[in-house]
Parts: C-alpha cells; sequence; structure tokens
C-alpha cells in the first residue's frame, strides 16, 4: 500500500509499505479521507509539539474516515462494510487515568497515525461508527471536533451572553458555531478577510480584523461595556492568550484551546485575579466526544462541508500540505478516491 510520510522538515513523500497484519481484536480500515490539522503543520515544518516524538520518517494523519475492510475474530463492534471513524490513542487501559475512564489524560498512552495512508489497522475499541446521512470528508471532522465539545464543556456560556473566538481557522469556526448554538452572541476575530467572510456566512454576528478595527472597543461595544463572557483562543499565539485576558469581563471565562508552543509566557496574572477570571486549559478530547461531534455534524449544529477548501489525492499530500501551511484557504482534505 502506499503511505505518504514526513521525511524532513517540508519533505513529504509516499511511500510503498506492506499491508497491515490484524489481530484477532483489531480491524482493517479502507481510509477515505484525512484532513489536515494545524499540529501536523507544525510538525510539517520542523516544530516540535509537545508530546509528540518525531524521528524520520514520520507518519500523520489523525483525522480520518474510512470503511472496515475486514475485522478480527473477536471484534463485537463493526464489520467489513461499515463507516468509520478512528482515534488514534493507545490508553494502556491500567493507569490512574485509565482506571477511570479518562482515556485522553493516559499517563502512558501511544499513538497512531494513519489516515495519511490507503489502509490501517486500528483496535476496535478505537472506532467509532458514522450513522447514517454524514458523508464520508464530514465524519472525518470527528476528531478535531471531539476536541472543541471537549473544550466546551469547560465553558459556562449563559443565553445572551458575548463569545469571543480569536482565530479564524477551522478549530474557530467549529467554536464558533458551538458557542451560537449555546445562544450567545459569538464575534469571530482574524487576520484573514476570506475566512471571516465564512464566518459570517455560518452565523458569527460579528467578525472583526484586528489589522482593520478596534477588537476591544468592538467587544465593549457589544457587551455594554464589560467585555466578552467567553473568550476561546483558537490560534496558537502568545499575544493571542495576553489579548484574551484583556478581553475578558469580570468573571468571564479563558479557554485556553491552541498551544502557543512556546517554553514560557509571561501573563499578567493580577487581571486574571481582580477580573476573578476562569482560565481553563483544553486538550484533546473522549471517545464518547467522538460520538458527540458525529451527532453534532448529523443534526446540522456544526456544518463542516463549508470549511473544507482544498481536496488532494495521497500523491499530491506535499501540495495539500504547502496549501495548510500558507494559510490558504480552510481545511485542507486528502480524499483517498481522488
Amino acid at each position: 500500500m502506499r503511505v505518504a510520510r514526513l521525511h524532513g522538515p517540508l519533505v513529504m513523500q509516499v511511500d510503498e509499505m506492506p499491508m497491515p497484519q490484524i489481530g484477532p481484536r483489531e480491524v482493517l480500515v479502507k481510509v477515505a479521507h484525512c484532513g489536515v490539522c494545524g499540529t501536523d503543520v507544525d510538525a510539517y515544518v520542523g516544530k516540535q509539539p509537545r508530546g509528540w516524538t518525531i524521528t524520520y520518517p514520520f507518519r500523520m494523519g489523525h483525522e480520518l474516515s474510512g470503511v472496515v475492510v475486514e475485522a478480527g475474530a473477536e471484534v463485537p463492534t463493526v464489520k467489513a462494510g461499515d463507516a468509520v471513524v478512528a482515534d488514534g490513542r493507545l490508553p494502556c487501559g491500567y493507569c490512574y487515568y485509565c482506571r477511570r475512564g479518562l482515556w485522553s489524560a493516559c499517563q502512558n498512552a501511544g499513538y497512531f497515525s494513519g489516515g495519511l495512508a490507503q489502509y490501517a489497522a486500528y483496535p476496535f475499541a478505537n472506532l467509532v461508527k458514522v450513522p447514517a446521512g454524514i458523508t464520508l470528508e464530514e465524519a472525518a471532522f470527528a476528531e478535531p471536533l471531539a476536541c472543541v465539545v471537549n473544550g466546551q464543556a469547560k465553558v459556562d456560556v449563559a443565553p445572551g451572553a458575548v463569545a469571543v473566538v480569536i482565530g479564524d481557522g477551522p478549530i474557530g469556526l467549529m467554536h464558533a458555531q458551538m458557542l451560537r448554538h449555546r445562544g450567545a452572541y459569538t464575534v469571530m476575530v482574524g487576520l484573514l478577510d476570506h475566512r471571516l467572510a465564512m464566518a459570517e456566512q455560518l452565523g458569527v454576528n460579528l467578525a472583526l480584523n484586528p489589522k482593520k478595527q478596534d477588537v476591544l472597543a468592538a467587544v465593549r461595544e457589544v457587551s455594554d461595556g464589560r467585555g466578552a463572557d467567553v473568550v476561546v483562543n483558537a490560534a496558537g499565539s502568545v499575544n493571542v492568550l495576553k489579548q484574551s485576558i484583556d478581553l475578558a469581563a469580570r468573571r468571564g471565562h479563558v479557554l485556553y484551546f491552541a498551544a502557543t508552543l512556546a517554553p514560557e509566557v509571561t501573563l499578567d496574572l493580577d487581571l486574571i485575579h481582580y477580573k476573578e477570571l476562569r482560565l481553563v486549559g483544553s486538550y484533546d478530547s473522549t471517545i464518547a466526544q467522538f460520538e458527540d461531534a458525529l451527532a453534532l455534524i448529523r443534526a446540522g449544529v456544526v456544518q463542516v462541508k463549508p470549511l473544507i477548501s482544498h481536496r488532494f489525492g495521497l500523491d499530491q499530500v506535499q501540495e495539500g500540505f504547502e496549501i495548510a501551511r500558507r494559510q490558504e484557504g480552510l481545511k485542507v482534505q486528502v480524499a483517498h478516491e481522488a
């Protein structure tokens, strides 16, 4: 089978590798679609995302959907022909967090990214069936949307709250749709006008470009001067994290969603103290949140199809990563049928 691997910074190459052999509790999946995420791009350009150990050649691709080709003899959940999405985490099953069902916090977890390959093998417990009414290209958003669901669970959103999302990429646009569904007046802050236009198309109440508008003044204007009740930091930047705290109203919630990859961050802790802010981090998701994500897509609460701006075949994966690196369009997907 063909597998796209990172052979060094900015060098993606399609290699021939043996087909996976599955065990009795594993499933062979024919990959259909795989999204390219911001962390993939960090690795592509030579950065070392926290929690990743990169040795070349390096496999990526964790936003995938596909169809079951073969199921092991002891697999009770899926069968050949089922549409599925895959969670790449390989939890130990016995640590403090695993014993409590908190798989994403496993102290001994491994990870497998099988999306940039024609086929991939996963333990059956890592797969979630795709319900009827969702296309495979939509289903490939289950992993990033599950992470959004996890983050949203950490902030309170009262009806009529003013919620600001900083970061106009696919993650930010999914956060904005979730916040709107929860009853918030939503504000999107970003630097790319074509992405801000998409935010407005998806129902955001106010889209702001800080190069053209005073974001703090605009947020205060729509919040009776208090600031944002909820701020989602969906762009990996130290300055964005600081801006999030500045924008937050008293007793506001700030969701630190996108990692800065900075070794140290200096914040004005007195602002957090005097404003009584809740600053909370969010990382990864649970397998149950994959199911939640698919349900949200199926119900039309979160529209993901408009976020796909580029589709490439596996042989064009380098071009796809370059498009993502330059932030052209929105979501790049590798479509294995292409």
